[in-house]
């Protein structure tokens, strides 16, 4: 048992770097939105090690993203969600994967954490940071961001489900060859 908690916690290590290196080099900037591959990181992390190490890796990704190489001031309530997020695919994806789990996972962390709370996120961290026009309230700059943060779950979503439809596949093969099975 003790050799599974240093394999998990090896592999958890790993996935973190993984996080940082598609968080911060293979991201796509467009128009208010950032597309990047760094949620591969954080499912691995929830199909195979469980929801603390996902959460783990969600939200030390981002905070260690954020300190290495940040592209602003660092806002915590988006670490905290990328931690909910990885969280929220643990408790749906470990050791329980299946096409209905895949899709309901998805959604939530498309609904709950890309619509409501990044969105409410953006909103306060273009107040503080005084980013738009001055007196804007939250429900504006949130109206203003609806838009493209729709196109942006609606990518998140089809992206995340082809994944782990992949990963649903692999799963046996990663699990023996990392010998977490």
């Amino acid at each position: 048992m003790k050799k599974q908690g240093i394999i998990k916690l090896t592999t958890s290590a790993m996935l973190i770097a993984i996080y940082f290196v598609l968080d911060r080099f293979a991201a796509v900037n467009l128009m208010t939105n950032q597309y990047k591959l760094s949620f591969i990181a954080v499912i691995f992390a929830a199909v195979f090690l469980g929801p603390a190490y996902a959460a783990a890796v969600g939200g030390l990704g981002d905070l260690l993203s954020a300190i290495i190489m940040p592209t602003g001031p660092y806002f915590p309530g988006f670490t905290v969600v990328a931690a909910l997020v990885g969280l929220m695919f643990g408790l749906f994806l470990y050791k329980k994967i299946s096409y209905s789990r895949i899709i309901i996972s998805v959604f939530i962390a498309q609904v709950a954490g890309t619509l409501i709370l990044n969105t409410l996120n953006l909103s306060f961290y273009f107040i503080i940071n005084g980013i738009g026009k001055y007196g804007d309230t939250v429900s504006a700059i949130i109206s203003a961001l609806a838009v493209t943060r729709l196109v942006q779950a609606g990518i998140y979503f089809a992206a995340e489900i082809a994944f782990l439809v992949l990963l649903k596949k692999l799963k046996p093969g990663i699990e023996k060859a990392l010998k977490l099975g």
